[in-house]
């Protein structure tokens, strides 16, 4: 079975939206996801290139946005390091489907950006 890297953010671990997309990529190809046990240590020691070397490593990409539609920067670093490495299918993962992508999507957001989301969707959920 062919391995996909299912990148999206961490404001999604955990969360039914990410059990939703899980289970549905599961249906077609082993999926590998950044917040499964194993990949956590690595990420630990290495930092978003562990990450970015794991998404090269996989036979696809799907991707997920943010609620507001765009995308996160480590997503984007997982979207680019897939496509150097020769990754020929990025799909987007969306409301239980997967859609190819063609071209480079956005909008990619900075790393501030991200960060300063990211905050702001933790806090709404606190709230």
């Amino acid at each position: 079975m062919k391995k996909i890297y299912f990148a999206h953010s961490v404001t999604d671990f955990g969360t039914e939206r990410q059990e939703r997309a899980i289970a549905s990529l599961s249906e077609h190809w082993e999926v590998v996801s950044p917040d499964f046990p194993e990949h956590q240590v690595g990420y630990a020691k290495e930092g978003m290139a562990y990450f970015e070397r794991l998404a090269a490593s996989c036979d696809l990409l799907a991707f997920m946005r943010f609620p507001n539609g765009s995308i996160g920067a480590g997503v984007g670093k997982e979207i680019e390091a897939a496509k150097g490495a020769g990754v020929r299918w990025i799909l987007e993962w969306f409301d239980g489907q997967t859609f190819p992508v063609y071209g480079d999507p956005t909008p990619i957001l900075s790393v501030s950006q991200t960060r300063a989301l990211i905050e702001r969707l933790r806090s709404e959920v606190a709230a």
